[in-house]
């Protein structure tokens, strides 16, 4: 039996896959400042959701064999700590890539409809809004996508064979693709040549401000800019002013560089931009689904060693 810390609150399925396995669930979010520090001391197994897990705060523990990360994203976890450490992380690859794929294309949509616009003009105007500005199709026109990994390949597929859209892809890492999908070479290939642009890869210092005023410069004066993946892939400042300038027609984002974004951030005022509290992965289906694999990954470690 292992002690095993959940930090944050999640679906249930995780508390009680690991109890029906036979370990001890510590619940962090029950605990006092004080008791959810000395489990972190402690515990055999912590359980992550977006809690900053960094070395100085596991350093005094002798226990800790495995992170299980509740998504895929490791910007909250100090690697090299826990390489040092020999402690294993693991995370829940696809488990939420049909929300965030999903949630992805209805930004997309909502922004070529005007939808944050006409919703505010409609309360403020009536009927006549409907005049304010002609909204545009997602049919025939070319998507740049950014990173082809478990969310990017629901995206392309989605807008390929649900709008007939071209698709123009970007990836390091991947040297071919199913017919009809075109990869580019070029990150800068693809700013150029797209009317959307969506962001899908990890985060690390290659990716870090990605998208900055540089290259906003190349975009298309009508390109819509989704992130759904991590904040920093976007210099912020150099979005804001490239939404102030006109240099793009709109954003929808649901992770910005700071979170939470500060309601004096000029991105909140903004009629072309469509913010989400990193709400993207958040389904019933999703939650259940990472909840239960990360869990998964704790049984599975504990079984065999």
């Amino acid at each position: 039996m292992a002690n095993i810390l959940i930090t944050e609150k999640m679906d249930d399925i995780a508390e009680k896959t690991l109890r029906d396995a036979g370990h001890n669930v510590i619940l962090g979010w029950n605990l006092s400042a004080d008791e959810l520090n000395e489990n972190l001391k402690t515990a055999d197994a912590i359980l992550v959701r977006i809690m900053d897990l960094h070395g100085d705060l596991i350093a005094d523990n002798a226990n800790l064999k495995i992170i299980s990360k509740h998504g895929v994203g490791l910007d909250n976890i100090d690697l090299n700590f826990t390489k040092k450490k020999g402690i294993e992380v693991t995370v829940t690859p696809g488990a939420n890539s049909q929300a965030v794929a999903e949630h992805t294309v209805t930004m997309m949509m909502a922004l070529a409809k005007n939808l944050p616009i006409i919703t505010g003009k409609y309360r403020e105007m009536g009927f006549g809004a409907k005049n304010i500005k002609t909204a545009i199709e997602l049919n025939g026109k070319t998507v740049g996508i950014l990173g082809y990994g478990n969310i990017g390949k629901r995206v392309a597929k989605i807008l390929k064979y649900g709008f007939d859209m071209r698709v123009l892809v970007y990836d390091p890492y991947i040297d071919s693709l199913p017919e009809g999908f075109e990869l580019i070479s070029s990150k800068e290939e693809v700013l150029r040549n797209s009317d959307f642009i969506t962001i899908h890869l990890m985060l690390t210092e290659d990716t870090f401000h990605l998208i900055g005023e540089k290259e906003f410069d190349m975009m298309k004066d009508t390109a819509i800019l989704i992130n759904c993946a991590r904040g920093p892939h976007i210099d912020e400042e150099a979005l804001i002013r490239a939404l102030q300038d006109k240099k793009i027609a709109g954003a929808g984002l649901d992770v910005t560089e700071a979170e939470p974004c500060s309601p004096e951030n000029p991105l909140f005022h903004m009629e072309n931009v469509i913010l989400t509290p990193h709400y993207a992965p958040t389904t019933k289906e999703a939650a259940y689904n990472v909840a239960k694999m990360a869990a998964d990954n704790l049984v599975n470690f504990f079984e065999k060693n």
